[in-house]
């Protein structure tokens, strides 16, 4: 880890405002600004055109991966022209839109963009939608999720251009169809397989746009199969999501009258990946809690507003890092000895009769413990009394 002296303090780093630098990546002349003005206008054509017989999404996805995701359906195939520039929002798009009687109407819509770390306005719908616990990671050396629904994949910054100090988001590759937080395994005959489909789409397409970028990282194989999530029921007296030590407030103990709903009796969680991890607790559809810790470095960018803004001040012992606390989300950044780590409590409604309090009552014990399972630890946050 740098010294403090040669970098600055954390949460001035985070502030800093962008700089006028060269474009790291070359621009294509005319191209970027006429195409992103006027939408999806460019179909079809550019540097991967797709021909009569070419593969859907710029030459990326395969018969296997298409039979995965669409069976035997026929499908129509939209595609606006890979595009490179400086800090664009929109890379590229591609739709294929299934035709046939099995899949009516269904939609797989494939993107090239970058998020957006600067000025965080992803810092809430993307992680919602493409953060969730219901996706399971693609695996090591492959920085992204997938589930039946869902699936990105975050390009090496070495490749796709970005400056982690002045908090640049990472290009990503991202896939959706249908409802994002849910796994409809329950719809499919094969939702293990359908999974896997969305994984090995999100990698081969990442591959396309590596090798358009004329970048020579070579991305690992897609996996033989993607495993599940864990989805449990959580006992009484047992941690939340599996987190050692963490607990709800005392007030929730009281035992709810037989046959009553339990708030946040049932889990559900992504796994404990390296980069990611992620977990709501609370019943299907809309569970009220969700835990998130984020180490992968352009994503701590993204997600790094939430540390500065929104709510009343947090620090830390060991002053190692900043967040912030409200209602809604309560997010803590940190320096940790392999880079930064972000810590997010996210309350979405509140429980008859009781405050509407969770992300604070949970949020020191959650960066403690998770700050100890990813080799952060000690970190203990402390609230900050106002000025």
């Amino acid at each position: 880890m740098k010294s403090e002296g040669k970098r600055g303090p954390l949460w001035r780093r985070a502030l800093r405002a962008p700089r006028r630098r060269d474009a790291r990546i070359a621009v294509v002349a005319g191209l970027a600004g006429a195409l992103l003005g006027t939408g999806l206008t460019a179909w079809g054509t550019g540097a991967f055109d797709r021909e009569a017989k070419a593969a859907p999404c710029w030459g990326a996805l395969g018969d296997e991966t298409l039979k995965g995701l669409f069976g035997g359906a026929r499908f129509a195939v939209e595609e606006q022209r890979l595009v490179q520039g400086e800090r664009e929002s929109t890379l590229g798009t591609c739709r294929i839109t299934g035709q046939g009687e099995r899949l009516p109407g269904d939609q797989l819509t494939v993107r090239v963009h970058r998020l957006d770390g600067l000025r965080g306005t992803d810092a809430h719908d993307w992680p919602a939608e493409f953060l969730n616990p219901f996706m399971t990671p693609l695996g090591k050396g492959l920085p992204g999720m997938a589930s039946t629904t869902r699936a990105w994949l975050a390009l090496p910054a070495r490749c796709a251009g970005g400056d982690a100090e002045d908090r640049d988001g990472p290009v990503v590759v991202d896939l959706s169809r249908g409802p994002a937080n849910f796994d409809d395994d329950w719809a499919f005959e094969d939702g293990d397989g359908r999974r896997t489909a969305m994984g090995r789409a999100v990698i081969e397409t990442a591959t396309i746009v590596l090798r358009y970028l004329g970048c020579s990282t070579t991305l690992p194989a897609p996996p033989a199969a993607l495993g599940n999530t864990v989805e449990e029921a959580r006992a009484a007296g047992e941690p939340l999501c599996g987190v050692k030590g963490l607990h709800l407030p005392a007030s929730y103990a009281k035992k709810p009258p037989p046959g009553r709903w339990k708030p946040f009796g049932e889990h559900r969680r992504s796994g404990d990946d390296a980069l990611i991890r992620v977990c709501d607790a609370g019943e299907d559809p809309s569970p009220r809690l969700r835990l998130t810790t984020v180490t992968h470095p352009g994503l701590v960018n993204v997600l790094a507003t939430s540390a500065l803004r929104g709510g009343a001040r947090v620090t830390d012992a060991e002053d190692r890092g900043f967040g912030s606390v409200n209602a809604a989300r309560a997010a803590y950044l940190a320096e940790c000895p392999s880079g930064e780590a972000i810590f997010l409590v996210e309350q979405s409604d509140n429980v008859q009769g009781h405050p509407y309090d969770l992300t604070a009552a949970l949020l020191p014990g959650y960066v403690a413990a998770e700050a100890e399972r990813i080799g952060c630890g000690p970190l203990r946050v402390r609230f900050d009394a106002e000025d």
